[in-house]
């Protein structure tokens, strides 16, 4: 079954949405993801997770969101990096033209683990206006079936490294060029913050870290591993949206929480 938006006819696009009232909206960000792998490799891993899982739990799925949160990799060639008010701003308006099609929920679904904090932030200040949809989060990857995968042979580096490579090889065939990959591995973070705890925070964490951008030992990346890898992740992501299709306890909260809003103007 059809469920991508931009490949969807009005009529079936009409249907699907007065059945389901549900959009996925995949994000990613464009950034380097060392030599070897496409610049869109979060996107990319991302939008396919999420129309695989939308053909088992019928839903629209929105094209690729490229503009997530990248400011620890703005350094890099590749990277495309807006103000945070910017992406706010641009983010809330996507919503509320999803929204305006008809979808009663939407569920975002990241690629990339820069958008985590943002992403979650940004939920909470969207509290801050009344709209006539509820709003959902989650990761493509990295819990349930996804982490009882047992097929890789290196340690998780997390970013380019032997299980996202393997990913990409599985959703963008031909995409990898592990020949560009001259990091020797087993590529290890630098941590010369490391003297500060782990108390303080500061946003070069991850630069300090991954000063490549790449980690782990991408040269064991096979595509075999990668599609048993997102076939286990279109699963967790399936049992994700037929939670978030029959919940009726987001909506309830989110109209108490208007209730309280109007009453404390008051």
């Amino acid at each position: 079954m059809e469920v991508r938006w931009d490949y969807l006819t009005p009529p079936d696009f009409e249907k699907l949405a007065k059945e389901e009232r549900l959009c996925i909206l995949p994000i990613g960000c464009l950034e380097r993801h060392g030599d070897h792998l496409p610049f869109g490799t979060d996107g990319l891993v991302c939008h396919d997770i999420c129309v695989r899982a939308a053909q088992k739990e019928n839903c629209v799925v929105f094209p690729t969101y490229w503009f997530g949160q990248i400011h620890e990799a703005a350094c890099f060639t590749g990277a495309i990096n807006f103000k945070t008010d910017l992406l706010c701003q641009m983010l809330e308006q996507l919503l509320d033209q999803i929204a305006s099609n008809g979808f009663k929920k939407i569920l975002i679904v990241s690629g990339h683990g820069g958008n985590t904090n943002f992403l979650q932030y940004f939920a909470m200040s969207q509290l801050d206006r009344e709209v006539d949809y509820t709003l959902y989060s989650c990761f493509a990857y990295g819990e349930g079936r996804f982490s009882n995968v047992d097929i890789w042979d290196t340690e998780r580096g997390g970013h380019a490294d032997e299980r996202e490579t393997s990913l990409v090889m599985a959703t963008v065939p031909g995409s990898v060029k592990l020949e560009y990959q001259k990091v020797p591995e087993r590529i290890m973070p630098k941590c010369e913050l490391a003297d500060l705890g782990s108390r303080v925070y500061t946003g070069l964490w991850w630069y300090d870290k991954w000063p490549k951008n790449v980690t782990g030992e991408p040269s064991a990346a096979t595509k075999e591993k990668g599609e048993i890898a997102i076939a286990a992740a279109v699963d967790d992501l399936a049992e994700i949206i037929a939670k978030v299709k029959k919940d009726t306890v987001v909506p309830k909260l989110q109209q108490e929480f208007y209730g309280k809003i109007k009453e404390k103007v008051r």
